[in-house]
């Protein structure tokens, strides 16, 4: 793993797997404790990784893009399409998609404007950060739902639009640092000319993807259909939430859409065509577990690299920041289910006589505080804050205002929510039941009391 440690130059194999041996030993004990106090142990995992970052406890290894991108990110979103209920995100892909498209563009624009008139960062840069800190990753609020037995519906709308404006949080990002460099290097492309680019780009990173993962997952999903051999089915599906990846970054497309649509044709359609009934219960338990393990690390490694990185010079604007991303995630949210609700009322009023699940429904009023709350930055935004060429001007002050922002959102909400949420009203399953058409499926965890495999975002 590209690891390295503060002052002691390149880290040897050897002390690497010493250090991630130990860190996976702390988790294991946090994931312990945390399922006593019935507490998300991702949160406390962040947590317990930002004290060590501030006492220097363990050496300072830091994450690197490369290891967050490529290792920690595919494997979370696979294990999340996988598992995500399709049924349930085809009844709410409607509103999904508004929250995590155009719902993101308008929380990236919003933030950017706290960002440039608060903060002063130039226009450009003010969307950049944006894009960066905008994407959700509601880890912990998904394992708290699961843990407290609420909405399976409400997991379903919170996670699904994770998964989604993850991808286009990265799209935003790429395009925007794309038109920065070009800005910044002498005899740069003309206005007109760097338009045309750009659009081309977005078109391709947005469309490329899902192509290839859909593509990528039908041609498995047929070809596990002629085999019955577990160890292999297994091995095929981590071929492909790597693999999709790698293919997607080769010919520079969005790698994470192409893992979220590949991670969900195969947890459907292939689950139930191509993976043999003797391989899902092995399939299923070693993605739990593959899921454990990363996210486990992942969440360790954030709190210690923002214990380490906090900057004094940086608070005025991270409040500027947070400030931003609370009042565009406000604006989404509100903006997109008012006018939704008023059209799932009307249609249901002329289609009474429709079944309930060929009809759109109305996200309850209690829902809307708590999907705001929800909007917890965490690993994508660390590992593209990281991923920024050092020759950005500002760099070190763009990085550090993320690395405040995700430990506001991830700290403060995550602490908050779990406080509120015991206590709030409207969301326990079955209370949308006629408005949700809710098909509750257990989650892996929930029962006995067990902690659940986290989910990304």
């Amino acid at each position: 793993m590209a690891l390295s440690g503060q002052g002691v130059g390149a880290v040897s194999a050897e002390e690497t797997v010493e250090v991630l041996t130990a860190l996976l030993g702390v988790a294991l004990i946090v994931a312990l404790l945390a399922r006593r106090l019935r507490f998300p142990y991702t949160l406390a995992l962040a947590l317990v990784g930002l004290i060590l970052g501030l006492i220097h406890l363990l050496p300072a290894f830091q994450l690197d893009s490369s290891v967050t991108l490529f290792i920690f990110l595919p494997a979370l979103l696979f294990e999340g399409a996988w598992n995500i209920e399709a049924p349930a995100l085809l009844a709410n892909w409607f509103i999904i998609l508004l929250l995590a498209i155009p719902g993101l563009l308008v929380a990236v624009a919003i933030a950017s404007l706290a960002l440039h008139f608060g903060a002063g960062f130039s226009p450009i840069e003010a969307v950049l950060l944006s894009a960066i800190i905008s994407p959700t990753d509601p880890i912990a609020v998904i394992a708290l739902l699961r843990q407290l037995g609420l909405s399976s519906r409400l997991r379903v709308i919170i996670e699904g639009e994770s998964l989604f404006n993850d991808g286009v949080g990265a799209v935003t990002f790429a395009v925007t640092l794309s038109v920065l460099l070009n800005l910044t290097q002498p005899g740069g492309a003309t206005a007109g000319g760097q338009v045309g680019v750009v659009a081309l780009q977005s078109v391709w990173l947005l469309v490329g993807g899902p192509l290839l993962g859909l593509g990528v997952g039908y041609v498995v999903s047929r070809a596990l259909g002629h085999l019955e051999d577990p160890l292999i089915e297994t091995a095929a599906t981590f071929i492909v939430a790597y693999g999709v990846y790698l293919v997607a970054d080769l010919i520079h497309t969005s790698g994470l859409l192409a893992v979220v649509m590949a991670g969900l044709l195969l947890g459907s359609y292939g689950r139930r065509v191509g993976i043999s009934v003797s391989a899902r219960e092995a399939v299923e338990q070693v993605w739990d577990f593959t899921s454990f393990v990363v996210s486990s690390l992942l969440f360790l490694l954030l709190g210690m690299q923002i214990g380490g990185s906090l900057s004094i010079r940086a608070l005025a604007p991270t409040l500027w920041a947070t400030l931003g991303v609370l009042l565009g995630r406000a604006v989404i949210v509100y903006g997109a289910l008012l006018p939704y609700n008023a059209v799932a009322r009307w249609y249901r009023k002329r289609r009474q006589g429709a079944p309930a699940r060929g009809r759109p429904a109305p996200v309850p009023g209690a829902w809307r505080p708590l999907i705001v709350l929800s909007g917890l930055r965490g690993a994508l935004s660390i590992a593209l804050a990281l991923s920024l060429p050092a020759r950005l001007p500002d760099r070190d002050l763009i990085a550090s205002v993320v690395y405040g922002v995700v430990l506001i959102t991830l700290v403060g909400q995550g602490v908050g929510l779990r406080a509120l949420l015991p206590r709030w009203p409207g969301l326990h399953d079955g209370h949308d039941e006629r408005d949700g058409h809710e098909q509750h499926r257990t989650a892996p965890g929930e029962q006995s009391g067990a902690q659940p495999a986290p989910q990304p975002g």
